[in-house]
């Protein structure tokens, strides 16, 4: 088990930008786990930024989060006064509906919270890995995104950094393909 810290510097170093809240940077695009919660996220924005379309609250919940906790039970988001819980059971309902076929036992919510999260933040983490723990990674973009779905197992979120831990074990006998030679 690894774990990476991101700060707002860390953040500002690879997006080039300001980064205001690093929380925000979990909610940097849609994805299949925050489709069918948006209605339940929305109720973390002020009342007279609610009843909008999607994309829109997806934009908003960026500024309005103020911490974040996922682990494989569970995604807690909390705003100044409220907070809204995602649990595996509920997102395993709800594919189950839908695709009742698939293993859902295998669902990883902390790997499918930072799929969601934005580019920038991506290749901070990316940085920090291979700077901090002397790790290489293959090319392709559906690649990193089969690691990080299938290896990160905990992120916590604040106003001043994000702290994602890895079992780069979950790997299928090539965890240690990642590891740079000494």
């Amino acid at each position: 088990m690894i774990y990476v810290e991101v700060w707002k510097e860390d953040l500002v170093a690879a997006t080039r930008t300001e980064v205001h809240n690093p929380p925000g940077m979990l909610f940097g695009s849609t994805s299949p786990l925050l489709k069918p919660f948006m209605k339940k996220l929305e109720e973390l924005l002020p009342a007279e930024k609610r009843g909008r379309c999607d994309s829109y609250t997806l934009s908003m919940l960026y500024s309005h989060i103020g911490s974040v906790h996922g682990d494989e039970n569970l995604i807690r988001v909390e705003s100044d006064e409220k907070a809204v819980v995602i649990t595996r059971e509920e997102l395993a309902t709800m594919i189950g509906d839908r695709y009742p076929a698939t293993d859902h036992h295998r669902l990883n919510l902390p790997g499918l919270l930072f799929l969601q999260s934005s580019p920038g933040f991506q290749a901070a983490v990316v940085s920090k890995m291979k700077r901090e723990h002397n790790l290489r990674f293959p090319e392709g973009r559906r690649t990193l995104r089969y690691i990080f779905h299938m290896t990160v197992t905990s992120i916590d979120a604040d106003k001043e950094a994000i702290k994602i831990g890895l079992d780069l074990d979950r790997l299928p006998k090539i965890a240690d393909a990642f590891r740079a030679p000494d």
